[in-house]
């Protein structure tokens, strides 16, 4: 039986996974769903509030402390460095938490960890006036519409009115009732042949200690999202072309603090610097690493210093952009090409620290000093606290990227070993929600729906055929999910459609994903539950794209917007 899931993350894969979890059930059998939050607050990516938290640890603060840069590109090495549970010989010691629970926990000190603002921070990349790239109607939860606060941004929303569907839904439901708030999932593992053990980290702020504890689940849901971890090329991985830039960005990060800044930080940077910056700006150029919807986003916050004084803004990019019909953003591709605001430059090649001012050198050798260099590189799929054994043995990997000469991920990589994006083929009480995300919220209630009703059909089957086969059960699994081979035979489909790299995960145009996901999905939903989709989805998909089109050439040239 699948007595008690631990529910890991509260942002909104977490809580539509609660949710369904919390409907009314004739056939749950009373499983309980215990959801975590590292933070005080629920609501994930959406939990940052613009303007506050500016001293929080920045990515680049954090990575500026490694005594090896080399070690950034192994993110076991950063999340676990000074933690209580790492052993001198590298492996994880459960040994010193034996006897402990949520009731008895251990407590220890609190330890300073070079994981804060790297893969927990309290800053999430939103800002000031923030407006979705995705359709209002598109981020409603289900049952729970919420009126534009805004209409002139018809079809997107503003920050205010994601943020209130969020809270609404919190309080409506009642979900902050299953969570444990600052508690951390630390350490993700097999315990014997059917159960999970997870190390835990409750971190009050008002103590100078946090509490240790060990406590077992008959399954998990990974629903920690995909803002997690921010990409950093040369750090994180090495593109071709680039081997000096990985040799070099460490020292110059050291010796430059606070010229580097990954966009999730872009806060403080708004904040702090941008204000400033024309009257105080030195080498009158900033570099944008990166051309993706951030790009677009960041070059309308800063254009007007081209109006204010002799300003470059320099775009490095590892290809050119090439307009393609396949992008929902081909447009902007083409601003880019045939615009003068921007200077396109390729990848970096040198991060120069041997003198007195912060410069780079690019592959093509010319080189310049800078103001900032500001990553618009996104973020890397990973699950730190899921124990390498676990991931071997259900082969649940995040791909490496062929155009970095040491094959390690990027922000184009994918998760293998899925069913659905959701499943783990090799042990299905192991689940993700929010590893597809495209479709906005609705998304995750296809996950959520999805784990919430195989749990619930495996007990039903197991309360009715009381199954011998222990552990694995493989009797009632066949019956709730296809066989293995049909599993995989998905995967290599979407495989096939996709390539070997995060569109994997996103469906483009919106109607593969009725086929192709929800369609499977909704074989194991729980009966009578489905994801409803706005009637004019097809409409609003058009409208939303068209005013992100309209926004940005409003700002970056208003002359050609008729």
């Amino acid at each position: 039986m699948i007595q008690k899931v631990a529910v890991i993350g509260g942002g909104p894969a977490g809580l539509c996974t609660i949710h369904e979890a919390l409907k009314e059930r004739p056939n749950d059998r009373g499983t309980i769903y215990v959801g975590f939050e590292a933070k005080s607050e629920l609501g994930g990516v959406w939990s940052d509030t613009p303007g506050e938290a500016l001293d929080e640890p920045t990515t680049f603060g954090q990575l500026a402390k490694m005594k090896d840069g080399s070690d950034a590109a192994d993110i076991r090495k950063i999340f676990y460095n000074n933690s209580p549970i790492l052993g001198t010989d590298g492996s994880i010691q459960l040994r010193l938490l034996s006897g402990t629970s949520s009731n008895k926990p251990l407590k220890i000190s609190r330890r300073t960890l070079l994981r804060e603002g790297i893969c927990f921070a309290q800053k999430t990349g939103l800002y000031n006036n923030f407006v979705s790239n995705a359709p209002q109607d598109l981020m409603n939860f289900e049952d729970n519409p919420i009126k534009r606060s805004n209409t002139s941004l018809y079809p997107l929303s503003d920050l205010p009115c994601i943020k209130k569907c969020l809270n609404s839904y919190v309080e409506k439901n009642k979900l902050d009732k299953s969570y444990r708030m600052n508690t951390s999932v630390e350490y993700v593992d097999r315990m014997g042949p059917a159960k999970y053990v997870l190390v835990l980290k409750k971190s009050d702020p008002s103590t100078n200690y946090d509490e240790w504890y060990l406590e077992t689940f008959d399954a998990v849901v990974l629903a920690s999202g995909h803002y997690l971890i921010p990409y950093i090329p040369f750090y994180m991985s090495t593109p071709k072309g680039s081997e000096l830039a990985a040799q070099t960005i460490h020292e110059f990060n050291k010796k430059f603090p606070g010229i580097l800044i990954h966009l999730r930080d872009i806060d403080g940077w708004y904040h702090r610097v941008l204000p400033q910056l024309p009257q105080k700006t030195k080498y009158h150029r900033i570099v944008i690493v990166g051309k993706s919807f951030s790009c677009m986003d960041l070059l309308k916050r800063i254009e007007h210093l081209q109006d204010l004084i002799p300003y470059e803004i320099m775009i490095s990019t590892d290809h050119e952009p090439v307009p393609d019909e396949r992008n929902p953003f081909k447009w902007f591709d083409e601003w880019l090409l045939n615009n003068s605001r921007v200077i396109l430059k390729p990848q970096i090649k040198e991060f120069i620290n041997g003198i007195s001012s912060p410069q780079l050198k690019f592959v093509d050798d010319t080189q310049y000093e800078v103001d900032y260099v500001l990553f618009a590189t996104g973020y890397l799929y990973s699950f730190p606290f899921v124990s390498a054994q676990l991931s071997e043995s259900c082969r649940i990997f995040t791909t490496p990227d062929p155009r970095n000469v040491d094959m390690l991920p990027s922000n184009i990589s994918r998760v293998t070993g899925l069913y659905l994006h959701t499943f783990s083929i090799a042990e299905p009480t192991l689940t993700f929600c929010g590893i597809s995300s495209n479709a906005t919220f609705q998304s995750f209630e296809i996950s959520a729906k999805a784990i919430v009703g195989a749990f619930t059909q495996f007990n039903e089957l197991f309360s009715e055929q009381k199954p011998k086969d222990f552990p694995h059960y493989d009797s009632i699994w066949k019956q709730i999910l296809p066989p293995i081979k049909e599993q995989l035979m998905w995967s290599q489909s979407r495989l096939l459609q996709t390539g070997n790299s995060g569109a994997y995960h996103y469906y483009y145009p919106l109607d593969s994903l009725f086929q192709d996901w929800l369609k499977p999905c909704q074989d194991v939903f729980p009966p009578g539950d489905r994801v409803v989709f706005p009637n004019n989805w097809r409409q609003l998909r058009q409208d939303g794209f068209a005013k992100l089109q309209q926004m940005f050439l409003e700002t970056m040239d208003p002359s050609s917007v008729g």
